[in-house]
């Protein structure tokens, strides 16, 4: 290889030695000097060491010979000059605000404000963002059904029911993530959903975007994001808020974490973005009678009439439910159209 420059992408997350290589693997020559030992003149990395840092699996490795340092973090650590992005593009300004406190005077680009998919409500919510608190279903929290292999099934169904209801309502599957911060629990959320969307089912073949790790999900996003934290005993490795930071800045334009309020809200470490969180309902509350894509701007006032907050995951179950078998009804597989029951939680949608 013959090459002057080398541009590195997500450097914050690469191990020291993949960096290294890349910086040799060339001819030790130059085009001035046949004897100089490199031709390589500039080396620019682009990385956020605000995110999480590779990944090594050697607990010895990882944390007592700290090789799970990037040469990216190193670098900014002992006080290199580097060059700080002072506005971002990506989130609405109001879900932005959830993360930019961990940088230097982090502000919005203009199309965050004035472009008209940011200046839309989300299609059948009340909120850009909430934190919906979620208790014990049926009896349980968190479990393990083997070592550190984390799931919470209430969550799990809460997240997959928000899910169907949005892809109901005219939202594209695959504008949708849904994110968890444990590899069983994503393993539980890939069966619920083919469970729930799978062969024989009124939503068949409708997945979403991408059901992901947040550790494996950095440096990706996607409109909406569905969250499941998990953890009830415990805050468990999102102490680390580096974590969060990657967790909450995935979505563009909606974001729903599903949790158990009360463990998070203590953690000190993630202080500043729970306390945000907190300042809205804790029942997820949704907007009815509409189809994707909305004309409702954001700030728009919506009647007390159209807004209802979801008692818990038995509330959204039926009127998921009910939705399903009047679109069944709709398309002719069913004779006799459901009895939806209440008018406001279920057939208005």
């Amino acid at each position: 290889f013959q090459y002057d420059n080398i541009i590195m992408e997500e450097a914050g997350q690469m191990l020291d030695v993949e960096t290294v290589i890349p910086l040799l693997l060339q001819r030790g020559e130059s085009d001035a000097a046949p004897s100089s030992s490199t031709r390589l003149k500039r080396v620019c990395l682009i990385g956020d060491h605000h995110q999480l840092p590779p990944v090594v699996k050697n607990m010895s490795f990882s944390k007592f010979s700290h090789l799970d340092q990037s040469l990216f973090s190193r670098l900014i650590r002992h006080g290199v000059p580097s060059i700080d992005l002072n506005r971002q593009g990506r989130a609405r300004a109001d879900i932005a605000r959830l993360y930019s406190w961990r940088y230097r005077d982090l502000g919005d680009l203009e199309h965050v404000v004035s472009r008209s998919d940011f200046m839309l409500a989300n299609t059948g919510f009340a909120h850009t963002y909430q934190m919906i608190n979620v208790e014990d279903f049926e009896g349980r929290g968190e479990s393990t059904p083997t070592a550190f292999f984390y799931q919470n099934l209430g969550e799990a169904e809460y997240v997959v029911a928000l899910f169907q209801f949005m892809v109901l309502i005219g939202i594209p599957a695959e504008k949708i993530s849904i994110l968890t911060t444990y590899n069983g629990q994503k393993a539980v959320l890939e069966d619920i959903v083919s469970q729930r969307c799978g062969q024989g089912t009124p939503l068949a073949g409708m997945k979403p975007g991408t059901i992901s790790t947040v550790d494996h999900y950095q440096g990706q996003q996607n409109d909406y994001v569905l969250l499941s934290l998990v953890r009830t005993n415990a805050v468990g490795h999102l102490r680390d808020v580096r974590r969060l930071v990657v967790a909450v800045s995935r979505a563009r334009l909606g974001l729903y974490i599903f949790c158990r309020k009360a463990i998070f809200e203590a953690c000190h470490e993630l202080r500043r973005t729970m306390c945000q969180l907190g300042q809205r309902p804790d029942r997820l509350e949704l907007v009815t009678g509409e189809q994707y894509p909305t004309k409702r701007k954001i700030g728009d006032a919506v009647p007390d009439k159209r807004k209802y907050a979801v008692q818990n995951l038995t509330a959204l179950g039926s009127i998921v439910h009910s939705m399903q078998e009047e679109l069944l009804f709709c398309e002719g597989k069913i004779v006799s159209k459901p009895d939806v029951g209440d008018v406001e939680t279920s057939s208005s949608y």
